[in-house]
């Protein structure tokens, strides 16, 4: 009776230790020589440039797979593999050796780390030979790029992003992979580095029509930084304070130490930015910026365009409506070689079929000097030409063939087939100047032929707002400017109010009373927006701000 009793527990713990599954092991970054221990467990990580922090795995044909993990102030608590074939945990090894000729055992694979050389191979083998024993030089940050003792050429390891498939392997010294590996130590609490020593040097600012690119030289001194902050504003740069991460936005980006470069994109045109980069070490609650008098700054002032429309269909219809008004074939979003772009045939189940499909744009604003259209196109199969189209009347949701709309179909270089893209060139809507319109593909086939038409690339950039003179949109300021649940402004009477994304799509739209007014954007995405206003006496008024 005892003996099936104690049968009966030992089940249950072992029911109980399987449900709990394997307990997660703290492990802390190694920033010098006296964190290297023989006979102590590491991990082998590489960081990406947004920070993201990625563990050596299981043994691959001729290098090592990497796997994400969750890296904050120099700590990862993570289970690690106990198969050698895991592809979703990481592998944990054994240091030994000493200076100069360290070793990396995996109890897996039962086998050293090596670099045989012949390609950029990092392997395990059972035997242990100079190809497995590396020179570990640790810099202030923990970097280490670990040198075989073997003298093949392909000698230094390092991770390799590999375009989305992380891998760590060994390569030679004048190879484009660098990036470094780091040493995580299981136990221990780490300390959170100071501040870093020193601001980056060089700091300059560089327009590409809204674009600023900001360039610098990477900060030196005792203590490194992690990463950088760069912030913009059009007013005076908010200095960050430590402990309170500020995550990237419109008008934030954090890059890693090394990087030196960053670039702001689609800004407001004809408008000067200011710029500011501080270093920093830690994360999350320990993070600790550099923000001392003297941080660099730099200035840019952007060129008079105005991106009212750019559309790339990357990864669906994106700004566009597909309206279909015949036929059960319409426009749609598909992708060939790695290319998005909007798609209508007329041809399905072995025969063509009658139809008239619209692809729409979302509302554009014209109150500028120049509105400059273009985009690309590619054909294929015989039947009736693709046309566009411009209305300054439509509503934006009724039948579109109810409305009028001007061909401009005769200005544009189209594709002449074989799926060749074609660029239209680039025409002056300018007759739209000053109204509020839409821009549609109308696509037709019949019963007997029916083409295949692709779009791509639809751009619509402006220059020039309408001088005072010429009616129209005065700026008005809207507080707090970034927003992050609602905008406060003033109307002087009742007026029209819509609300703009950078692509021209407008995101919402109602009439509001005179006086003070309050308008929610908690539901808008993290970006860049326009406030338009159009009073009852016609006069107009915009204004930008900024959802974080």
């Amino acid at each position: 009776m005892k003996k099936g009793l104690l049968s009966i527990f030992a089940l249950a713990v072992l029911m109980m230790v399987s449900a709990i599954g394997h307990a997660q092991t703290t492990y802390t970054k190694v920033t010098s020589a006296s964190g290297l221990e023989a006979g102590a467990q590491y991990l082998i990580v590489g960081f990406e440039e947004d920070g993201s922090a990625y563990a050596m795995s299981y043994q691959k044909s001729n290098n090592r797979h990497a796997v994400l993990v969750s890296e904050s102030s120099g700590v990862i608590t993570v289970t690690v593999a106990t198969d050698p074939s895991s592809q979703t945990e990481p592998d944990e090894f054994t240091l030994g050796g000493s200076n100069g000729a360290w070793t990396f055992f995996d109890p897996l694979k039962e086998g050293y780390l090596c670099a045989p050389g012949g390609g950029n191979y990092l392997k395990t083998q059972t035997e242990l030979t100079d190809n497995g024993k590396w020179n570990l030089v640790l810099e202030a940050d923990g970097a280490c790029v670990p040198e075989s003792n073997g003298g093949v050429e392909q000698r230094f390891m390092h991770y390799n992003p590999n375009n989305g498939s992380p891998l760590f392997g060994s390569y030679k010294e004048t190879s484009n992979v660098s990036a470094p590996v780091y040493l995580f130590k299981a136990g221990g609490a780490a300390e959170p580095d100071p501040e870093p020593s020193n601001y980056p040097t060089n700091f300059t600012a560089e327009v590409d029509v809204v674009n600023v690119t900001l360039n610098w030289t990477d900060a030196t001194g005792s203590q490194l930084p992690t990463k950088y902050l760069v912030l913009a504003s059009t007013g005076n740069i908010t200095v960050p304070t430590d402990g309170v991460p500020v995550e990237n936005s419109a008008l934030a980006i954090n890059v890693g130490y090394g990087v030196q470069t960053v670039t702001f994109n689609n800004l407001n045109g004809n408008t000067t930015y200011h710029f500011a980069i501080f270093p920093y070490t830690n994360s999350g609650a320990n993070i600790d910026y550099k923000t001392s008098s003297g941080y660099p700054t730099a200035n840019a002032t952007t060129d008079d365009i105005y991106v009212l429309l750019s559309e790339d269909f990357e990864e669906d219809m994106g700004a566009f409506t597909a309206v279909n008004l015949y036929g059960d074939q319409d426009w749609h979003h598909t992708t060939y070689n790695g290319n998005g772009y909007a798609y209508m045939n007329g041809y399905a189940s072995g025969a063509a079929h009658q139809n008239e499909d619209w692809l729409i744009s979302p509302a554009l604003s014209g109150d500028y000097q120049v509105i400059e259209f273009s985009f690309e196109t590619a054909m294929n199969y015989e039947g009736d030409e693709l046309r566009v189209a411009v209305s300054s009347d439509y509503d934006g949701v009724s039948e579109p063939g109810d409305f009028e709309w001007e061909l401009l179909t005769d200005l544009f270089d189209w594709s002449s087939g074989s799926y060749t893209w074609v660029e239209s060139g680039t025409q002056n809507i300018k007759s739209y100047v000053g109204t509020t319109f839409y821009i549609a593909f109308i696509y037709t086939s019949s019963d007997d032929i029916a083409a295949a038409w692709q779009v791509d690339n639809v751009s619509v950039i402006a220059q020039g707002p309408l001088s005072v003179a010429e009616p129209v949109a005065k700026t008005f300021a809207v507080s707090p400017n970034p927003a992050n649940d609602a905008i406060h402004f003033e109307l002087s009477q009742q007026a029209q109010v819509a609300v703009f994304d950078l692509s021209g799509r407008m995101v919402s739209e109602s009439r509001m009373g005179a006086g003070a007014t309050t308008m929610e954007v908690a539901n808008l995405e993290n970006g860049i927006y326009f406030l338009s206003v159009i009073y009852q006496d016609g006069k107009k008024e915009v204004a930008r701000f900024v959802k974080f």
